[in-house]
């Protein structure tokens, strides 16, 4: 019992190191600033838009939130590309893999470690966004403007980003090149699956199984989205709305299975 207890904490300590190390690797990097400047900009021009343009049918808190966190389910892909797409390509594709796997720490340890460090940039980022978010919403509509589903929002967009992140990883786990992996990675969430989304919607079937569409939960008990043209026509998105607890469901098994699968992978990959 000792022996395992003390084999445990051991791989603990060196997933914390590989997170610690591969954290610093994402703070350094120029693509963590870009994201970062989204995060800040994109409230800040939906705050400009709203306050000086016309735009009246953002009237109210709830409504603001709406239209602002449309754009954090595209910003989470994007983190999750940028900071898992090479997570473990990119070790096969420069050979730093050769180096890493002799050593004493497990390949377990290390590739949950990048899976982690991937992770915890994702947060930092969407967490800023929401940040922002709220911080405009109390400085227009005071605190009181603050809708009581915002919280829930927050949630599940952190929901979102772990199976999101999940996805990508897998995808830099199966292949050997960062271009093709964090290329899959991004059409597959950006593109593959929606598109799927909406071919099984014009069918009528709901796609309650494509994490894409468990995704529009984070802003689903806020509103309607509409757009308003030149003529003062307003278009409202239509189709099926997903189910609460069947899309938490959903996100939680995206995110475990392709997570868990994508170490399978690369363990299997730094045997080879």
């Amino acid at each position: 019992m000792t022996y395992a207890r003390n084999v445990f904490a051991g791989e603990l300590f060196d997933t914390w190191l590989s997170v610690k190390f591969e954290s610093r690797n994402h703070l350094r990097r120029r693509r963590f600033l870009i994201v970062i400047v989204l995060a800040i900009l994109v409230p800040f021009l939906f705050y400009l838009v709203n306050t000086l343009g016309d735009v009246d049918f953002i009237n109210s808190g709830s409504s603001f939130a709406l239209h602002t966190l449309a754009f954090l389910n595209v910003l989470i892909i994007i983190c999750a590309t940028l900071f898992a797409g090479d997570a473990v390509s990119g070790e096969f594709e420069k050979k730093t893999g050769l180096l890493l796997f002799p050593t004493p720490q497990s390949r377990t340890s290390i590739f949950i470690g990048k899976y982690l460090a991937a992770l915890l940039a994702t947060f930092i980022v969407a967490a800023l966004y929401c940040a922002v978010t709220t911080v405009e919403i109390i400085g227009m509509y005071g605190t009181g403007g603050i809708p009581a589903e915002l919280a829930r929002a927050y949630g599940l967009s952190a929901l979102y980003a772990v199976s999101a992140v999940s996805v990508v990883y897998f995808c830099s786990s199966v292949f050997k090149r960062t271009m093709a992996s964090t290329i899959l990675g991004f059409i597959s969430l950006f593109m593959l699956l929606p598109v799927l989304e909406r071919i099984l919607s014009l069918v009528d079937i709901e796609p309650w199984f494509i994490v894409t569409y468990s995704a529009k939960l984070i802003i689903q008990d806020l509103g309607e989205i509409t757009f308003e043209g030149p003529m003062r026509m307003r278009f409202a998105l239509e189709g099926f709305t997903p189910d609460l607890e069947t899309g938490i469901a959903v996100m939680a098994v995206y995110a475990v299975v392709f997570f868990a699968g994508g170490i399978i992978v690369a363990n299997r990959k730094g045997m080879e």
